[in-house]
């Protein structure tokens, strides 16, 4: 099928029965490899996100660009059709920095059978595919659903989500939210939240054959880390809570023979459901007070800072996904839960919309190498379609 009759097609009225003809593996192949052939660093999204804004239009679904801080903009689709539920599709197009190893260049998909291989193939360029493609079905399909749809596409989740915060602080609602990362075999119902706590360590200079005249900052923030492991973490039946230290510099980058006065560590805690950035900070405010050090600790918390989420399994929305899932794949929903954050954090946890973390199935994420499978890329989108259907129906 060339470009002109994929674009006629997507013109004409179809019935939601009919999107196995409209949401195929080649074309699905094809806007991935499109995707990922459009360099997109954190910080350099502009062309991929012209791209996005084009495509939709080229298929009669108009955009808003809502720009982000540093000159950046996300890209928002949105259908409605009439009174009813609001669906969103989330994705990011920004990717990681390319790994050493690659055997080909990262930004040429190479596929092998029905696999594509490329940078941000699976993280989330195929993800992002799969929620145009449904988008699409969605805006012209014949009147099965009543509501709206809303689809995203932002900047940033890599690094600092900018592009998520700004969805946030715009004061983005809907009722249902799916984020199309790469989870097809275990869809997640939540994940860990983050909180990087910096912290800063006065003493006081002295010579260095004279200790006893000054107050080691290095010392008294290596009693603060060794004392670290003995915290209690919270718990949570399927996700576990986590803590390390990411850095610890103190003294002079120049040779001096001087007691250090100042040091500064950065601690990386991985919160669970229920557990707030204040509470971590306030623990490990109060193990710094207990130390009896003479020195003195200033903790805060700096970005990114992410919220734990969950939606629980009893939700409808997780029934009615669990059914559509059935339907595309032929087998029950085995759910997961995420280790790392994800712009669904912000959706779930600040803006209290139910979410699922849901897309094609990839690997070798963020290394030489990544790769998704084919077929899985329309299928996720047919997912998304019927899931939005059936959520949407008559109201």
């Amino acid at each position: 099928m060339n470009d002109d009759q994929q674009l006629q097609l997507s013109k004409q009225p179809i019935g939601l029965a009919d999107m196995r003809g409209i949401i195929d593996v080649d074309e699905a192949a094809e806007l991935t490899t499109k995707l990922v052939g459009i360099r997109s660093y954190p910080g350099e999204e502009a062309a991929v996100q012209a791209f996005v804004a084009d495509w939709f239009e080229q298929h009669g679904i108009a955009v808003e660009r809502q720009p982000t801080r540093d000159g950046r903009s996300n890209i928002i689709a949105r259908i409605e059709r009439g009174p009813g539920a609001t669906m969103l599709f989330n994705g990011h197009v920004d990717t990681v920095l390319a790994a050493a190893g690659w055997e080909h260049d990262p930004w040429r998909v190479r596929r092998d059978g029905e696999l594509l291989y490329g940078l941000g193939v699976a993280d989330m360029k195929s993800g992002v595919a799969a929620m145009l493609l449904a988008t699409r079905a969605l805006a012209h399909a014949r009147h099965d659903w009543r509501g709206t749809v809303i689809a995203t596409s932002v900047v940033d989740e890599e690094a600092f989500s900018v592009g998520a915060r700004a969805l946030v602080d715009a004061g983005i609602h809907a009722d249902y939210c799916i984020v199309t990362e790469p989870s097809w075999h275990h869809p997640c119902l939540g994940g860990v939240g983050k909180v990087l706590v910096v912290g800063d360590v006065v003493g006081k200079a002295a010579h260095g054959s004279l200790p006893e005249e000054g107050i080691n900052a290095a010392v008294a923030a290596a009693q603060f880390i060794v004392a670290l492991d003995a915290l209690p973490l919270a718990g949570h039946p399927q996700l576990r809570a986590t803590q390390s230290l990411l850095s610890l510099h103190s003294g002079s980058p120049q040779y001096v023979i001087t007691v250090p006065e100042q040091a500064r560590f950065v601690i990386n805690r991985h919160t669970v459901p229920g557990e707030s950035g204040a509470a971590v900070l306030a623990q490990l405010q109060s193990l710094a007070g207990g130390l009896g050090s003479p020195a003195r600790f200033a903790l805060e918390i700096q970005p990114p800072y992410y919220p734990a989420w969950e939606t629980p399994p009893s939700h409808p929305f997780v029934a009615a996904f669990g059914a559509a899932y059935q339907r595309e794949t032929g087998r029950d929903a085995a759910y997961g839960y995420l280790r790392g954050v994800a712009d669904a954090n912000y959706f779930s946890a600040d803006c209290g919309i139910p979410t699922i973390v849901f897309g094609p199935d990839g690997g070798k994420f963020h290394q030489a190498g990544e790769w998704v499978a084919l077929p899985t890329i329309a299928g996720c989108a047919r997912v998304l379609v019927d899931l939005t259907a059936t959520l949407l129906a008559g109201r």
